[in-house]
């Protein structure tokens, strides 16, 4: 069903037709409760605690120095913050924050080439996304300043995918 079509269905209800539409809603799925709860009560802070901890969960799978992480669940938590429309500031807030804890990770533990990939064109959406949004200057500091922090990356991990920020 199109947002067209659901415009027009909704258009013939009644108010009180409506209201048991989106209690039904409510109730029958999680993802809409979080939205209407978010949309009721915009707590981005908590938004960002639930966010950042879904993937650091994801980022702490695996076992022997091995990662099992995917980078299509740690994409996918990104997206979902990002669907609630907390503000531009806060998903690409988000994005940086996400960088920084796979390039923390990766001094612990050693990820498959999908994750190094994934890690790739995770900078470059988010470059594209604060370009976007007018962010851009911004972001390539904390890019910049996340590729050139001897602490947080391995020489090797900044040279193969942070070298094009130092």
């Amino acid at each position: 069903m199109s947002k067209l079509q659901l415009k027009k269905e909704l258009a013939g209800m009644s108010p009180e037709q409506i209201i048991q539409v989106v209690l039904d809603a409510y109730s029958a799925r999680k993802e809409i409760r979080d939205y209407f709860e978010f949309f009721l009560d915009p707590d981005v802070e908590r938004l960002t605690e639930r966010t950042l901890a879904i993937i650091d969960r994801e980022l702490a799978r695996g076992r022997y120095g091995r990662s099992g992480a995917r980078i299509t669940v740690v994409r996918r938590a990104i997206r979902d913050f990002a669907a609630f429309d907390p503000g531009a500031v806060y998903v690409r807030d988000i994005m940086l924050a996400t960088l920084r804890r796979i390039i923390m990770r990766d001094r612990q533990v050693h990820f498959k080439d999908t994750m190094y990939k994934g890690f790739d064109k995770l900078v470059d959406d988010t470059i594209a996304y604060a370009d976007a949004h007018a962010l851009v200057d911004s972001t390539l500091s904390a890019i910049t300043d996340l590729a050139r922090d001897p602490d947080l990356a391995t020489p090797s991990f900044r040279r193969r995918h942070l070298s094009r920020f130092i």
